[in-house]
């Protein structure tokens, strides 16, 4: 016997009245924010994507009468529509399958959210449950940076690192380059959401002094730590932590070569010292 040649569960399909309530509800349950909003017009459907970890949790709203969410929710209400299985080849998948005597929904892959080609497996052969084939495809490259917002850009920049950013780091993103601007002062930059990198990308390769070298291994978690602004002058950067669920302390520290220093614990404490007196955020 040939096995599914499948890579994780992809994802588990919802079916709700409202993508806007049922995500408010599971960003509580799951403590992460939905990172994608995608209409498959085809199907008549608005998703909503949350991450969890590893796990991925698809939000389907019908948008029409004749969606087949719609036919879901009016025979069984709200509740677990589907589960969706990654392959690597879907058009091998659906001939093996069909082999096997399932019988299948497409008889060709359809376009998917998410930038999926997918096929759907009736339940009656799979004791009641409807199963959901994906193979990912790459994005294209406009796809990838020029076409997407700002929202669209933190979004993507959350689920990739599979971490979130706070509603105030946000709020500041989302600021024109002018009011970013604003902020600036003498030898003090704050950094625009393109220029937002881990601390190990902006200063792991600088070969002057101070000597930042060591700082990966002084600074706890380092990965999940962010450069969002710098004093050129004392060249020293100043980073929030990021978690992988909504939290009220993003620590904010200011590091200079290998020395680290807390200075607030969210980014508008930061801000409200910083408005205060900037040697307020400054390293002793």
């Amino acid at each position: 016997m040939q096995y599914l040649d499948m890579e994780k569960i992809e994802h588990i399909g919802i079916a709700v009245n409202s993508v806007a309530q049922a995500g408010s509800v599971y960003e509580k349950l799951l403590g992460t924010k939905v990172y994608k909003t995608e209409e498959v017009v085809s199907e008549g459907v608005l998703t909503a994507f949350l991450q969890c970890g590893p796990n991925k949790i698809e939000l389907l709203q019908a948008l029409n009468d004749d969606s087949p969410i719609a036919k879901f929710l009016s025979k069984k209400g709200e509740g677990m529509h589907h589960i969706a299985f990654e392959v690597t080849d879907i058009r091998a998948e659906m001939a093996r399958l069909k082999g096997e005597g399932f019988v299948l929904l497409n008889e060709e892959p359809k376009q998917g959210a998410d930038n999926k080609l997918v096929c759907f497996v009736h339940p009656k052969g799979v004791n009641g449950v409807l199963v959901e084939l994906c193979e990912s495809k790459d994005y294209p490259i406009k796809a990838q940076t020029h076409s997407l917002n700002i929202d669209e850009q933190i979004n993507l920049f959350q689920f990739r690192n599979k971490l979130i950013m706070p509603d105030d780091l946000i709020s500041y993103f989302n600021l024109s380059n002018d009011e970013i601007d604003a902020y600036n002062l003498d030898m003090f930059t704050f950094y625009k959401f393109d220029e937002f990198k881990s601390v190990q990308e902006e200063v792991g390769d600088f070969g002057g002094v101070p000597d930042y070298r060591n700082i990966i291994n002084v600074l706890p978690e380092h990965e999940n730590c962010f450069v969002f602004a710098e004093y050129s002058i004392h060249l020293m950067v100043f980073a929030i932590r990021l978690y992988k669920g909504l939290s009220n302390h993003n620590e904010v520290y200011a590091i200079c070569g290998s020395k680290y220093e807390l200075v607030a614990n969210n980014f508008t404490e930061f801000l409200q010292l910083y408005n205060d007196d900037i040697n307020n955020v400054f390293v002793v």
